[in-house]
């Protein structure tokens, strides 16, 4: 089965990465574009051979040829555009975070479960090999107990004008939005998930209107403690020392990095008192990403790894980020529902 795809906001994060991997991916065809100008979306059409190129969400949904979108757009339009798309009877792939709320994020999963249609983040780091090896260590206890684990991703992200990740109406908040979702993500995928909250998320170096840094403590359901660092206050000097995943246990430790790879590359480390085992690999996680979404269409059944409802990974994600801004504001740890 081939999914015939059409892209929601086709700019600067479709361009470099999940317009490519559609077409790269062997279940998928780029059908569609869709930007605010149709000479824009005409240019991006030509650019990655999209047959169609449209200038409204309507216009690109009322499309029949059309079995799948990736909403692309900024955070504050993803729940109305992904409800949209479910009633058109589209499938749908949305870019973290989900949405600005769990209330929106909980009408997007209720939309796509009465339409049939099948509901995804594009949390790509569950589809990053290492991500995937250190789970799989972790589960065959090759670490043993995991008892703390740490995440950051830190890079500079001064002040831009109109950009809307730097504006709290468009992207709900700043760093921890816009990359703490990933590390948080990522941990959740390997440790399971997260029972408390405690957080400082501060604006420190900038002044927009989003936090440019925070730092997260968690705990998860199994015990594990973790902390999450992230920043847009940071020079990207010595990457492999300063965006990494490290998780430790009462028989070693994990270290990977960089934590925020599009292709799999980077380091994986497994140290124990045996000594020390090396792992390389190479696969993009945006074509995995692309081909597995395909093959829950196909087979109707959510994705593997975020499963078992779809899009229920970027809810609970924004539960966790929403528990971090109330701790923050409050000075009080907060606790998660199971």
């Amino acid at each position: 089965m081939t999914v015939h795809w059409g892209i929601i906001g086709a700019g600067d994060i479709a361009r470099k990465q999940t317009a490519r991997a559609i077409c790269e991916a062997r279940n998928a065809e780029l059908t569609a574009v869709m930007r605010r100008t149709i000479g824009g979306a005409r240019a991006f059409a030509r650019e990655f051979g999209a047959a169609k190129a449209y200038d409204s969400v309507e216009a690109l949904l009322a499309d029949p040829e059309i079995d799948a979108v990736y909403v692309a757009t900024p955070v504050y339009a993803h729940a109305e555009q992904t409800i949209s798309a479910a009633r058109t009877g589209k499938h749908v792939l949305v870019e973290k975070p989900m949405a600005m709320s769990t209330t929106e994020c909980r009408a997007m999963i209720e939309a796509c479960q009465q339409q049939g249609v099948q509901l995804a983040v594009c949390y790509y780091q569950r589809f990053n090999a290492r991500h995937q090896k250190a789970r799989e260590l972790v589960e065959q206890g090759a670490i043993g107990q995991v008892t703390m684990a740490q995440a950051r991703q830190c890079f500079l992200y001064p002040p831009q004008p109109d950009n809307w990740r730097q504006d709290l109406t468009q992207g709900g908040g700043g760093a921890l939005m816009d990359v703490g979702v990933h590390c948080i993500d990522t941990l959740r995928f390997i440790l399971g998930e997260v029972q408390a909250v405690t957080a400082l998320v501060d604006t420190m170096a900038y002044d927009y209107g989003v936090d440019d840094t925070a730092t997260l403590l968690l705990r998860f359901q199994n015990g594990a403690q973790a902390v999450v660092s992230v920043a847009f206050t940071v020079p990207e000097v010595g990457v492999d020392t300063l965006n990494f995943l490290e998780l430790c246990g009462t028989g070693g430790r994990i270290w990977t990095s960089p934590l925020h790879s599009k292709d799999s590359r980077g380091v994986l480390r497994l140290l124990t008192p045996d000594g020390e085992q090396r792992f390389a690999f190479e696969q993009s996680t945006h074509v995995t990403l692309i081909e597995a979404f395909g093959q829950c269409i196909e087979d109707g059944a959510p994705l593997p790894i975020p499963g078992p409802i779809p899009g229920m990974e970027g809810l609970r994600g924004m539960a966790v980020v929403e528990a971090a801004y109330e701790s923050a504001r409050t000075g009080r740890t907060v606790y998660l529902e199971r």
